[in-house]
């Protein structure tokens, strides 16, 4: 091939080129269009584009088997949009059979908004699922990265809330903190038998104290009883940094304190 010939080749290339921001997919356009032509004038383009604009344009340019590469900028690691949950993750804490008549215990975990948008389809969201709204919100912008969690206690079908909060995402307990609440098996009961309690993740025992001077004493715990129920225990909640745990006071006494007694060291 003369001079002559490259330099037809060349002008023949140049014409279909587009000059903008982004030529990189003009060239992959026109590579498809002259299929029949040599990868060397093809290549020649690309350079002649990098003399007019100062971008390196062979990314994406066709293989020899005709295939070709994906643009370099789509191959950037971008990083992953977080995961936001419209909806409550739901964990059964505790449930059981008393007097023919079945208890439950279970938490709520609604995901930390990133921004007022994500929280205020949040806020219509908790008022559309059972009326969960925590008593310390006022408008979308106070649960923007924040974590809420809805503890309910159903009672022969009978559900209501018992324990409520938002808290920052990163607020986790440590060592022996504990958050804690005493309150009637059932909605009309008078003593506080029933304890809800949130725990680190290191807690691997919490003891229950009574006011007869008993205690129960409750480690960690998975699954059911051959029964169907959930033993007391101490577990994890989907969504929840932390662990939870429930314990029910014998009858004839009630809640008096409860304690992290042991660690994971």
């Amino acid at each position: 091939m003369t001079h002559r010939d490259i330099t037809l080749l060349l002008a023949d290339v140049a014409d279909g080129v587009e000059v903008g921001t982004a030529p990189t997919q003009a060239v992959i356009r026109g590579g498809r269009r002259r299929r029949a032509r040599r990868w060397a004038v093809a290549a020649a383009a690309a350079l002649a584009i990098v003399g007019t604009t100062g971008t390196v344009a062979l990314a994406g340019l066709p293989g020899g088997d005709g295939g070709r590469a994906e643009p370099a900028a789509t191959r950037s690691s971008a990083p992953s949009p977080d995961v936001f949950h419209a909806e409550p993750r739901r964990t059964e804490l505790a449930s059981g059979t008393e007097d023919g008549k079945d208890w439950q215990v279970f938490v709520d975990m609604w995901d930390a908004p990133r921004d007022k948008a994500q929280a205020e389809a949040q806020l219509t969201a908790m008022g559309e699922y059972q009326g969960e709204w925590p008593g310390s919100v006022r408008t979308a912008a106070d649960l923007v990265g924040k974590r809420t969690y809805v503890v309910q206690r159903s009672y022969q079908g009978d559900t209501s809330v018992v324990m409520e909060n938002s808290q920052p995402e990163r607020d986790v307990n440590v060592s022996t903190d504990m958050e804690s609440a005493g309150m009637g098996l059932s909605p009309q009961a008078k003593p506080l038998r029933l304890v809800v309690g949130r725990i680190a993740q290191t807690a691997l025992e919490v003891t229950c104290d009574w006011k007869d001077g008993t205690s129960t004493v409750l480690h960690r715990v998975s699954g059911r009883e051959a029964d169907g129920s959930l033993k007391q225990g101490i577990r994890s909640t989907e969504g929840s940094q932390d662990r939870w745990f429930v314990c029910v006071a014998p009858k004839g006494t009630a809640y008096a304190d409860a304690r992290v007694t042991g660690l994971d060291q």
